[in-house]
Formats: structure tokens, C-alpha cells, sequence
């Protein structure tokens, strides 16, 4: 049996009852997952660049850039160097994961 959803609102107004709503639990940030895995790993760069200017593909880095367009979202990860600021790698997901980002 399938019943017209204004039609219970209304009913539910005119008895003046309400329905409780439950509370989805949140989905995990895969970006924050990606840290966590990472842990001390995280930043390796900071001692590098502390102490002078990297050379060329010796510190590379992410770049997580979420895209829009008509039919959705999609992110786009290039992995980049540092000193050049040139593309070494990409990957284009429909979800920021930590596969996508090995993938690039």
C-alpha cells in the first residue's frame, strides 16, 4: 500500500502529532582517514625545507581540487613538485580516497 506523503503531513498536523526524525550517523572524511593513516609520515617535507631549498621531484605533494560541473562532482588529484610546480601525476575520482591518491 503506498500512501501520498502530504497526505500524512497533513493528518499528522490536523492530530497535531509529530514523527521523530533519526539522526544519520556521519559518513568518514577520507581526507582525515588519509592523515591519520599517514600519521608521523605526514609531513616529511617540513625537515627538508626547514633547513634549505628542495631540488627538483625531491619533495612532491597532493593537491585535492574538487571540480563541479553539469552532471555532478568529480575530484581531480595531481601530484605535484615542489620546486617546479610542474604535474608529475593525476588521477580524476568521484571520491576523494586514499586509492585514488596512490593511483596518481
Amino acid at each position: 500500500m503506498v500512501v501520498n506523503g502530504k497526505r500524512v503531513r497533513r493528518l499528522l498536523h490536523t492530530f497535531e502529532l509529530s514523527l521523530k526524525r533519526k539522526a544519520r550517523k556521519p559518513k568518514p572524511n577520507p581526507l582525515l582517514e588519509t592523515v591519520v593513516l599517514a600519521k608521523e609520515r605526514a609531513n616529511l617535507a617540513f625537515g627538508i625545507l626547514s633547513e634549505r631549498e628542495p631540488d627538483a621531484f625531491e619533495v612532491l605533494y597532493p593537491d585535492f581540487t574538487q571540480l563541479v560541473y553539469g552532471g555532478g562532482k568529480v575530484w581531480f588529484l595531481p601530484i605535484l613538485d615542489h620546486r617546479t610546480r610542474m604535474v608529475i601525476g593525476y588521477a580524476i575520482s568521484f571520491s576523494p580516497d586514499v586509492r585514488t591518491a596512490l593511483q596518481a
